[in-house]
């Protein structure tokens, strides 16, 4: 059986060096509103409302730049014209479960002029605060800026965040993390995933993640076909692997990325041991769908990640196939000419580092609402379509350069018995005439 209790306190469990950015192994809306005139109404379908206030300029951000109560307009400085401002709206942050007494807004502070708080009644208290450059959360979270009892989100769309340990988080507070920059996040993805964020239902969430859980613990392995291609792979279940959860409400002292949405396993020790556990998996799958280049903290390769990944990108159309034999790809192959170029940069990375082809984690997205975005967008990772989607991890930074991950978006994973858990479910046919 599988572990009754699966982590939501960090991505990876409570690993010392776990990272929201995921590392790559599974690992995470506001709308880009552009220029408006000053008092004008703008709306996107109905999802976000905002009334534009006269421009005023502003030299710094200071450390915390608004708070208010309930259901008072909040006041803030807007730098220019050209800023885009992004609507967060606490009332929809329903990830939190039963609202707290405050909601925190953590933003870094070169960007902070671009967030703002929509008024709400959930909360008796919201306010935004800054991280400065080079400050760790650790230090956000130890100051008067946040609140012991806080419902905390945090969204630095140029840095890599580190999870705190429980210690350092409490016993009250509620953490949610937005991960970036370990990929480059553009503003359109921003707003895209803002809203996504808080269109997130958590308690439908937990009850897949529990379905999900529930039938993994009752087969002793799934099976991972692809019709089209013909692949066809084992996973073994084993409750000496990590699991982890990113789904269902969130209670104090528990942290979680967003969008959340999400089940995977791990070679247990993974982060202590490295590459001496495998995880169980045989035979060929199908790569199709946005792939993930992830770089981690090292500014160093920000070109040679975006070429990297301008390869890999063609298996969004064009399938790859990787053989794999006890969790280690033995073989990779095209299945049209568009895909040659992603098999060539994958032979290459093997050749730089052979441990690129060790499975570092298995994993299925469940969230139904997100849409795999363009770019190289680590938030595209909890992608569940209708019925669950399958991915797969590669590399763990920093021990490798890169970390990928790989989605398997017209694989069906079903059980010992045949019943489908997870992937596209085939049409049934009408009756006859």
């Amino acid at each position: 059986m599988l572990p009754g209790n699966h982590a939501r306190n960090g991505v990876f469990g409570t690993a010392p060096d776990c990272l929201y950015q995921g590392t790559g192994l599974t690992t995470f809306t506001r709308y880009h509103l552009g220029i408006i005139a000053p008092d004008t109404v703008v709306t996107d379908g109905g999802v976000d409302v905002l009334r534009k206030t006269p421009h005023r300029t502003v030299d710094a951000a200071p450390s915390v730049l608004t708070c208010f109560s309930g259901a008072a307009a909040p006041e803030f400085p807007i730098r220019g014209d050209s800023v885009p401002h992004f609507v967060v709206h606490p009332d929809r942050h329903h990830q939190f479960g039963k609202p707290g007494e405050t909601f925190l807004l953590i933003t870094q502070a070169d960007r902070a002029e671009e967030f703002t708080l929509a008024p709400g009644s959930r909360y008796r208290h919201t306010a935004v605060a800054t991280i400065e450059a080079g400050e760790p959360l650790d230090a956000v979270l130890g100051s008067a800026r946040c609140p012991d009892s806080a419902d905390v989100f945090v969204v630095c769309p140029d840095r890599f965040v580190l999870s705190p340990e429980p210690a350092v988080l409490g016993p009250g507070r509620r953490l949610v993390v937005m991960p970036c920059g370990s990929t480059p996040v553009t503003d359109a993805q921003m707003g895209y995933f803002l809203t996504a964020v808080e269109n997130t239902d958590p308690v439908a969430l937990q009850i897949r993640a529990d379905r999900l859980f529930g039938a993994l613990g009752a087969t002793p392995y799934v099976w991972l076909t692809a019709a089209r291609e013909g692949t066809s792979a084992t996973f073994g279940i084993s409750a000496d692997y990590e699991w982890n959860q990113q789904a269902g409400p969130l209670a104090p002292g528990e942290q979680q990325i967003a969008p959340s949405g999400g089940a995977s396993a791990m070679p247990a020790g993974l982060y202590r041991s490295g590459a001496s556990r495998r995880l169980d998996l045989h035979g060929s799958i199908t790569l199709l769908g946005a792939p993930i280049v992830h770089r981690g903290d090292d500014p160093a390769c920000v070109d040679e990640q975006a070429a990297l990944h301008k390869d890999l990108d063609a298996l969004r159309e064009s399938p790859v196939i990787l053989t794999l034999a006890d969790g280690l790809v033995t073989d990779v192959r095209a299945t049209a000419p568009a895909g040659k170029g992603a098999v060539a940069a994958l032979h290459d990375l093997y050749e730089a580092d052979e441990s690129y082809r060790v499975l570092r984690e298995f994993g299925v997205g469940l969230n139904p609402v997100l849409r795999q975005q363009p770019g190289n967008c680590g938030l595209n990772e909890m992608f569940g379509a209708t019925n669950g989607v399958v991915h797969l991890g590669f590399g763990l930074t920093p021990r490798t350069r890169y970390a990928l991950t790989f989605t398997c978006v017209d694989t069906v994973m079903t059980d010992a018995e045949g019943n489908t858990l997870a992937g596209p479910v085939p049409r049934r046919r009408g009756r006859p005439a």
